[in-house]
């Protein structure tokens, strides 16, 4: 019995010798948020005077539109990939719209001009050619 005690007594004694957030610490170093270029969602959008902050417009459209993948239906149901975005024929991305989705490109228009962009090859961008 006397074994037991001095044995939870030294417990008690290195919990309380132990640093309080050491713990956490170890567990937050083991953990990385990868946010893929999003916004963080527990960082306010809005400043305590109400001004709205530049992180909370909607997404602009990025540099390069990029066509990553094409999944086919020949009966009308065709998906793209654009910039990792699933996207159906006639939604709306970036500001543009999807007219057609082909095996291999797609046609999108944005304020009336029609852009085909090419499915990206291996080792290569993505090729894109204006109407």
């Amino acid at each position: 019995m006397k074994k037991i005690r001095v044995g939870i007594s030294l417990i008690i004694l290195m919990l309380m010798l132990m640093p309080a957030d050491a713990a956490l610490v170890s567990a937050a170093e083991k953990f990385k948020y990868d946010s893929k270029d999003n916004r963080d969602p527990f960082i306010s959008l809005v400043t305590p005077e109400g001004r709205i902050l530049p992180g909370a417009r909607a997404n602009s459209e990025p540099e390069n539109i990029i066509l990553e993948g094409v999944i086919w239906d020949p009966n009308g149901n065709s998906l793209a990939i654009i910039n990792g975005k699933l996207i159906k024929e006639k939604e709306r991305v970036y500001g543009m719209q999807l007219l057609k989705i082909n095996k291999e490109s797609v046609i999108m228009q944005k304020k009336g001009n029609v852009k085909v962009i090419y499915l990206k090859r291996k080792g290569g961008g993505a090729d894109e050619k204006r109407d």
